[in-house]
């Protein structure tokens, strides 16, 4: 079997500031038909939101979970949407979240199906979480050009770091 992650590496990002729609969600939760990222993705590319969105960094697509209650167990904050300027303009569908200067480790995804490879290199990430010390701040998916066919994509997890 290949591996779900093709490459892992450690950064330190500066701090960004962060616009999307949002919802709280458990990883409990999301294992029923009440999870929350579904219907926020879907929400969020129905209705076009990211066009919406003033003073875009690039036109990078972020999935962040943040505001953690405690660890995978507690409950999160799960935002879809992009990195923005200071002077963004918010609108009452979207939330602004400030992410603090981090290091993390980057999870590359192999190539394929992303609604497969992202759920492969979670499962890779929770094995590998059981060894190493997750700072439960701030992680994301980071989905670029190499997102663009969902069919064969590929895109970045960071996850947050002690």
């Amino acid at each position: 079997m290949n591996e779900p992650v093709i490459e892992k590496r450690k950064v330190t990002l500066d701090g960004f500031s962060f616009v999307g729609r949002a919802a709280r969600t458990t990883n409990e939760a999301e294992m029923t038909e009440e999870g929350m990222i579904p219907k926020v993705n879907e929400y969020f590319f129905e209705n076009q939101l990211l066009e919406k969105i003033s003073h875009r960094k690039n036109n990078n697509i972020i999935a962040l979970y943040t505001n953690y209650e405690s660890d995978e167990k507690g409950s999160y904050e799960y935002a879809v949407g992009c990195e923005v300027g200071e002077d963004n303009i918010l609108s009452d569908e979207m939330k602004r979240f400030t992410i603090p200067e981090q290091k993390y480790i980057v999870f590359t995804t192999k190539k394929g199906p992303l609604n497969e490879v992202i759920l492969e290199a979670w499962q890779f990430i929770w094995n590998w979480s059981k060894d190493n010390k997750r700072a439960f701040t701030a992680d994301f998916e980071l989905y670029d050009e190499r997102s663009i066919d969902p069919q064969n994509g590929q895109a970045d997890i960071y996850i947050s770091v002690k």
